[in-house]
Order: structure tokens, then C-alpha cells, then sequence
């Protein structure tokens, strides 16, 4: 179950960097990812579910990975994988992917114990912050330095 569901997202992932969210259908994540209709809606019940979802759990295993704060990790993540990051936070991106990235970056902060209006508004600070870093206009270590303080404080 967790392989097929690693193999949508990334097949998704993929599909978003080749030609735009708007662009990639539920089917063309099927025939990426080699699985059946029925195996993808066991699991996801829409394309913008899988964004977040597997997103969210993606997320939360790089952070399982790394020895760093969940806040730090998403930088050095925007930092390594620009493409997908500016996939997700670019001038390109839709509003529903927006809204998908800040639902996850929302997610990750609630695993750090930060109180609902804290997170939705770091969440939606670190799209902006996450964005400029893929787009290569500020460092991962400087946009980690702006949300510190406010982390710090929320928690």
C-alpha cells in the first residue's frame, strides 16, 4: 500500500514538472504510475487529494529522515528540489496547487504543536518564503531566519 501510494505521488510529481498541474489528468497519473482506477480511488478520492496527501506524507518522512526541525527541513527540501518546489510555488502555479502546498505546510505545523491562527499564517509565509528559494531570489538560510522567530513564538 505505501509503494503504490510513493508511485502516485511521484508520478504526479513528475507529471506537474513536465506540463503544469492544470495540464495532467487522474488518467495520466494512472498510466505514469502503472496502477488501476479503482487501486487510485482505494486511496485518493481526486487529483488535488493526492497533492495534499501524498504530499503531507512525503513531507512528514523527509522530515522522519533528517535530524533537523520540520521548519529547517522544508527549506533544505525547496533548496535541493527547486524544480518541484517552483512547480508547486511558482508564477505557474494554480491556485488549487497553492492552496494544496499551504494545506500541507499548515499540516507539518500542526505536527510541531503550533496553535490553528498560528499556522495559517506561518503556512502561508513559508509559500512565499519556499517559493523565492526554488525561484533562487533568497537562500534556504535567510528564509529559515524570518520564520524562526515566529516559530519560536507560536509554539
Amino acid at each position: 500500500m505505501r509503494r503504490t501510494r510513493a508511485t502516485l505521488h511521484r508520478a504526479l510529481i513528475e507529471l506537474m514538472i513536465e506540463r503544469g498541474y492544470d495540464r495532467v489528468t487522474v488518467q495520466d497519473v494512472l498510466d505514469r504510475a502503472d496502477v488501476g482506477r479503482s487501486t487510485f480511488y482505494a486511496h485518493y478520492r481526486s487529483k488535488d487529494d493526492l497533492l495534499v496527501v501524498s504530499g503531507t506524507e512525503y513531507l512528514r518522512a523527509a522530515i522522519a529522515e533528517r535530524e533537523t526541525d520540520r521548519v529547517r527541513t522544508l527549506f533544505d527540501l525547496a533548496d535541493t528540489h527547486p524544480e518541484v518546489y517552483r512547480t508547486l510555488l511558482g508564477p505557474r502555479s494554480n491556485a488549487v496547487v497553492i492552496r494544496g502546498a499551504r494545506q500541507m505546510m499548515a499540516d507539518v505545523l500542526a505536527d510541531e504543536q503550533v496553535d490553528e491562527p498560528a499556522a495559517t499564517f506561518l503556512s502561508w509565509g513559508l509559500v512565499g518564503l519556499l517559493g523565492a528559494v526554488a525561484d533562487g531570489r533568497i537562500t534556504a538560510d535567510a528564509g529559515y531566519a524570518v520564520v524562526l522567530p515566529s516559530l519560536r513564538q507560536s509554539m
